[in-house]
């Protein structure tokens, strides 16, 4: 389905976006994520993301000639360094340093505008109505399994995860705590 022709309509922006539009106002609304996420420790949301480190594959992908360096370097670079990152902020986030908050803002964001380089980068490299830039080698890596379920799936879970860190720094900020989970609700 995601093949360039295989759809009259480009299904990978959809399958980025879709989640993510109709995700976020339920995610960040809800009172009920929001008891969740001051149950568990920052440090979770956060180092989870580790699994960034897996971007690499678009760095795999350029060395085998089947995706462009103008999108796979960035790509896997930004992933990469997105996913190594998480422990250190992870750990700083535990240990409750002085700027660790900041670090985690820094970090999230730094992932966010990861992904809207790559989407962008990769949506205008990508053969189909969107394509803006030609390469030399066509974009099809994210368009064939298994890397086609980075941007079908692990794109726009990694922004919500990274919407629902976000919402949980700032409610930890609220709260002048910035790592001690609250009490957890008692369950009746």
């Amino acid at each position: 389905m995601f093949r360039p022709g295989g759809s009259p309509i480009p299904l990978a922006p959809l399958a980025i976006l879709l989640p993510v539009i109709i995700g976020t106002p339920i995610l960040l609304r809800s009172q009920r994520v929001g008891q969740v996420l001051d149950a568990v420790p920052a440090s979770w949301l956060v180092a989870l993301q580790v699994y960034r480190v897996l971007g690499s594959a678009f760095l795999i992908a350029w060395t085998q000639g089947t995706a462009p360096g103008l999108f796979a370097l960035p790509a896997a670079i930004g992933d990469v360094t997105t996913g190594l990152l998480a422990l250190p902020v992870a750990i700083a986030l535990m240990s409750g340093d002085s700027g660790s908050r900041s670090a985690g803002i820094a970090w999230n964001i730094f992932g966010l505008l990861d992904f809207t380089i790559a989407v962008g980068i990769g949506l205008s490299t990508a053969p189909g109505p969107l394509q803006l830039i030609v390469p030399s080698i066509p974009n099809t890596a994210t368009t064939l399994y298994p890397t086609v379920m980075i941007p079908a799936f692990a794109v726009p879970s990694s922004i919500l995860l990274h919407a629902l860190s976000l919402r949980q720094l700032r409610r930890r900020a609220r709260r002048g705590s910035t790592m001690a989970p609250a009490e957890a609700p008692a369950l009746a």
